[in-house]
């Protein structure tokens, strides 16, 4: 990793930590180490008191791993001492119950973070730069911004550290750790800045930061020297170059949708819901060379999936005319970004749509084409991105005793409560964001809201710790009352009695399929490639990545 970095003049830090409680069993227990016998908080199971011995163990390992980062070419170390994990399992009383050397007194309880930091600056020497990340828990009881700042001052004291990282949220509040696109920008720095205060060593903060604009002001107003920003690198890995070069409204900006990045993990491959590339560099060096043979490229429907597969087709320089039915681009992201706490999603089509203008796509609004015209109008290719709608089902309603029905779009464009409307009833059948957006809508204007899924979770398509979970919390401060059933069968519930009822469903609506193109009749045979939801209802991430694939393709 180092032979290839260190032309480029890049700096790699290692982190150095140990998850505690919430890491996989360790042996000879079958059980996570940590500072007490605390359950863990994301799996549920007990951990193993750590001895004097482990706690040694541990010390020497932090130390080991720091001289093989220091041997491996690394230019620094940072020990994660936040987010709940293994060290700060130690400081907080809260998950730190001992009556030995490490624990009850706040100096016992830092003891063993000041012993990691001891020998891992014992380990790589004073020439070698060393970190600590800190930062509140993100709970009422554990460790608070001045605990934390105390934290700083002792390491700092001791001689032990370079720089601070700070951070928020923990495995209690995970969601708090990387927030979703429901936190403000900078949502972090109330909590980050009485910590980051108390050194004058450099200091970093983070918090869903997306541009160089943003954090500029942060460090303009003296709130820290540098900013994380990883998701944004993810997003677009030339924002600095771009930004540096007065393009900034190039940057593909990050949603903080957390669906492709953290999600990905779950996957085996890192992701990225706007970036189909991620995860495929090394694949795809050449993807997007320009194409041997140009062709008229004819993509119906302007939604996220039939946009991207537009730039891409365009960037590698065939002939694109994108049609649209209706009179503006975005497909259901217009409606999406109307409920507040998904706004930023629109960030996506936005950008887009102005890739397009750049890239010379020909985009003709309020353009409806039908098969017999895709087929006829003698163009090369066929990209059919026409994205899905809800299904005409009467079952879905089944059991739903309401009088009045409306769509996920009728109530992203309401303002507030149809009269006469205080019993709604939701049957999500799709498990987005769709339902959640919709039920907390009508609980934060008074009503009570049945919300009934025969999915087995809320929200499976989506990151359920870092957007399910937020929302139920707002929901459980708001005026109205929420109810949920999940693995609800319509056919056999008692019936829910509702003034109203909003069914979230989706199907595909493809205007022609691959086997149009050989059926008799046809008076052309373009190729014909379907993307998006027009092939298969999905999420963002799913119709960008189609559109991609087939613009890559082209």
């Amino acid at each position: 990793l180092m032979a290839a970095v260190e032309p480029t003049g890049m700096r790699v830090f290692a982190q150095l930590n140990h998850l505690g409680h919430d890491g996989a069993p360790m042996p000879p227990y079958d059980k996570p180490w940590s500072a007490s016998a605390v359950k863990s908080p994301g799996y549920g199971w007990t951990a193993h008191e750590m001895t004097i011995d482990e706690i040694e163990e541990m010390v020497s390992c932090f130390a080991r791993v720091a001289r093989w980062a220091r041997e491996g070419g690394l230019h620094g170390v940072e020990v994660h001492a936040a987010h709940g994990y293994l060290l700060q399992q130690f400081m907080s009383p809260v998950t730190n119950l001992r009556t030995d050397r490490y624990g009850g007194s706040f100096e016992n309880r830092l003891r063993l973070t000041m012993e990691v930091l001891t020998a891992v600056r014992h380990a790589v020497g004073s020439d070698f730069v060393v970190g600590i990340r800190t930062g509140a828990d993100a709970t009422d009881e554990g460790l608070q911004p001045d605990d934390c700042a105390d934290v700083v001052r002792a390491v700092v004291d001791a001689g032990l550290i370079d720089y601070v990282n700070v951070t928020y949220g923990s495995c209690r509040r995970p969601y708090k750790i990387i927030g979703a696109m429901h936190e403000p920008t900078g949502y972090e720095l109330p909590t980050s800045e009485p910590v980051a205060k108390a050194t004058d060593l450099p200091t970093i903060v983070t918090g869903r930061f997306r541009t160089l604009a943003e954090i500029d002001a942060v460090i303009a107003d003296g709130l820290a020297d540098m900013v994380g920003m990883t998701r944004a690198h993810i997003a677009d890995p030339d924002i600095v170059v771009k930004t540096m070069a007065g393009r900034a409204h190039e940057v593909r900006p990050c949603l903080a949708c957390n669906q492709g990045c953290l999600g990905g993990f779950a996957l085996g491959r890192m992701a990225c819901t706007v970036n189909a590339d991620v995860g495929f560099e090394a694949e795809r060096v050449d993807a997007y060379e320009p194409a041997t043979q140009p062709r008229v490229v004819l993509v119906v429907g302007g939604g996220p999936s039939g946009m991207e597969a537009a730039r891409v087709a365009a960037l590698r320089g065939h002939r694109v005319i994108l049609c649209e039915a209706s009179d503006s681009l975005g497909g259901n992201i217009r409606w999406s970004r109307m409920f507040h706490e998904r706004s930023p999603i629109g960030d996506s089509i936005d950008w887009l749509a102005a890739e397009l203008v750049r890239r010379g796509v020909e985009v003709q609004l309020g353009t409806r084409i039908d098969a017999d015209t895709a087929t006829s109008l003698g163009v090369d290719v066929v990209v059919v991105a026409t994205g899905g709608r809800a299904p005409d089902d009467a079952e879905a309603t089944v059991g739903v005793e309401a009088g009045r029905s409306f769509t996920s779009i009728d109530v992203a464009r309401m303002t507030e409560a149809p009269a006469g409307v205080r019993r709604v009833a939701v049957v999500d059948r799709f498990g987005a964001f769709e339902a959640i957006g919709v039920a907390e809508r009508f609980v934060r204007w008074g009503a009570d809201v049945e919300l009934l899924t025969p999915h087995k979770t809320l929200g499976p398509r989506i990151m359920a710790e870092q957007v399910v979970t937020p929302a139920m919390n707002r929901m459980g401060a708001g005026p109205g009352r929420l109810n949920v059933r999940t693995s609800w069968e319509p056919s056999t519930a008692e019936p829910v009695r509702a003034d109203a009822v909003v069914v979230i469903d989706r199907v595909a609506t493809p205007l022609l399929s691959a086997s149009n193109a050989a059926a008799p009749g046809v008076p052309t045979t373009p190729e014909i490639h379907v993307v998006g939801d027009a092939a298969e209802p999905g999420n963002l991430w799913a119709a960008i990545r189609t559109g991609n694939a087939v613009g890559r393709a082209i």
